[in-house]
């Protein structure tokens, strides 16, 4: 049985570590002042957010609440519609806290909105936690894994020195070890072990760009080159682009160890337009990037220019 929750910190469905970790973080922050906040998950988390919050000692947010029943949300590592399910009340939202470009601020007339371009929506709740001299070693800790976790240890091309410098200052107070940094990021593998359908679901996101609606699923692995099998994730991702009845579907696979990306056009028209985001004479399949990309920093912004 769902339970009713009047103030909680959310994100997007299925969240990243980033996404949870504001949402458990924030509601921390938001509980020390007068009122209770609660973190909840949409949907599920992955492993390594589990594997985190079991290192810290954390209990994972609660994944069974009523939206329709709470009074105030603050939305944190998101401001998207397409990214939010249909029936979500943004008129309760009263405070975001996000890092993506382009999110749907009309919709949110009820919230204070900090959104920053930097690497990691935790990096902002982090120095929210330093300006208020909120220290709570766990969450720090959590916020520093969350900014490890969403710069790829700091090789995504969206960090910025707001981050490594968030990040000093928070292992300045809990250290954590390489050792620890490098089995987080291992545990973005597991996910490759499971069918491509599962794997591409888990981090799927559809943006209403200049194009039309673009879905994108990002995969961020260590060894991502030698585990992935393309002609798996091009059938699971024609699956999605079915079921979501969407044009243009697109694969972008980060791999931690290689710094380099694999990105997949689900069909035709798919592959053309990512011939307009790269500037590419022609599509090669797999189409193979010397760095890493992202959704945010490289794929967006470009889809919300006139291209095709």
């Amino acid at each position: 049985m769902s339970k009713y929750h009047a103030n909680i910190v959310t994100s997007y469905p299925n969240p990243d570590t980033d996404g949870v970790a504001c949402s458990i973080a924030m509601a921390n922050l938001l509980s020390s002042q007068k009122e209770e906040w609660i973190p909840v998950v949409l949907g599920s988390i992955g492993d390594e957010t589990s594997f985190v919050l079991k290192h810290l000692g954390l209990t994972p947010p609660d994944s069974d609440a009523f939206l329709s029943g709470t009074e105030k949300i603050t939305l944190v590592d998101t401001h998207h519609k397409a990214q939010l399910p249909p029936d979500f009340p943004f008129d309760k939202v009263v405070s975001i806290v996000d890092h993506h470009p382009n999110g749907n601020e009309d919709l949110f007339s009820n919230a204070t909105i900090v959104n920053e371009k930097v690497g990691a929506a935790a990096s902002l709740v982090a120095q929210m936690h330093f300006e208020r001299k909120r220290i709570d070693k766990p969450i720090l800790a959590l916020l520093g894994f969350a900014i490890l976790s969403n710069t790829l240890n700091f090789s995504a091309p969206s960090t910025t020195e707001f981050d490594r410098n968030m990040f000093n200052e928070i292992i300045g107070i809990v250290p954590i070890s390489d050792d620890l940094i490098d089995e987080m990021l291992e545990q973005r593998s597991l996910v490759l072990k499971r069918d491509m359908y599962t794997a591409l679901c888990s981090d799927f996101k559809v943006f209403d760009t200049k194009s039309g609606e673009v879905g994108i699923s990002q995969i961020e692995a260590y060894n991502l080159e030698a585990l992935i099998d393309i002609p798996q994730t091009i059938a699971a991702l024609q699956c999605i682009a079915a079921e979501k009845q969407l044009t243009f579907c697109l694969f972008n696979g980060a791999d931690i160890k290689s710094k380099r990306s694999i990105v997949l056009g689900v069909n035709d028209e798919s592959k053309k337009l990512l011939c307009s985001i790269f500037q590419l004479e022609q599509y090669e399949e797999p189409q193979i990037f010397d760095r890493i990309l992202l959704r945010k920093t490289d794929f967006i912004p470009q889809l919300n220019m006139e291209m095709i």
